[in-house]
């Protein structure tokens, strides 16, 4: 019997020795960021450009309530894109074509002034009324430790768009710290 406690002792100092720093990892979502823009009416197709829509952001205090700080903060990434129409009810992602989506800081010609692409599709299926958005799986670490967070972006048009039309973009981010690092 004192062979096996030895033993299981040995085995879990040997574990834990081995232990990966991931294992202490804690992952939270940072403020989902839910924006609408409204397209206006065009006469042919092409581009739409989406008005840049701010948002704030505050890192430090959303890591403090998980446990960790803002230094012990490893990644901030994009997980999840979601844009739907809102308005008209009716309508669907028929004459989209392709797009990019991108976050940026400060103020373009500002020397603190920063862009990212955090997405671009190409291929939209037709008769959807929601449209899932693969993200870049980039690194948004430095935007994210800003108090503000500007997405803007651009959609290519297959026909003209009739009608006014709203769409809602849903960005969820995924943020990993180790209180351990």
């Amino acid at each position: 019997m004192k062979t096996l406690s030895v033993s299981i002792l040995a085995l879990l100092c040997f574990t834990f020795s081995g232990c990966k720093d991931e294992l202490f990892d804690l992952k939270f979502g940072l403020n989902t960021k839910e924006m609408l823009f409204t397209l206006d009416p065009t006469l042919t197709a092409g581009e739409i450009i989406l008005s840049p829509q701010t948002q704030n952001i505050n890192l430090d205090s959303l890591a403090m309530a998980y446990g960790a700080d803002i230094s012990k903060i490893q990644s901030v990434t994009v997980k999840k894109i979601t844009a739907s129409i809102v308005n008209p009810t009716t309508s669907n992602f028929d004459i989209l074509e392709s797009g990019i989506l991108n976050i940026s800081t400060g103020n373009i010609g500002d020397p603190d002034f920063d862009l990212l692409k955090i997405a671009e599709f190409n291929q939209v299926p037709k008769g959807i009324k929601e449209l899932n958005i693969n993200p870049s799986s980039e690194d948004v670490l430095k935007f994210a430790k800003k108090p503000k967070l500007t997405v803007s972006g651009k959609l290519v048009t297959n026909a003209p768009l009739i009608t006014a039309t709203t769409i809602k973009l849903v960005v969820d981010f995924e943020v990993v710290a180790n209180p351990i690092k």
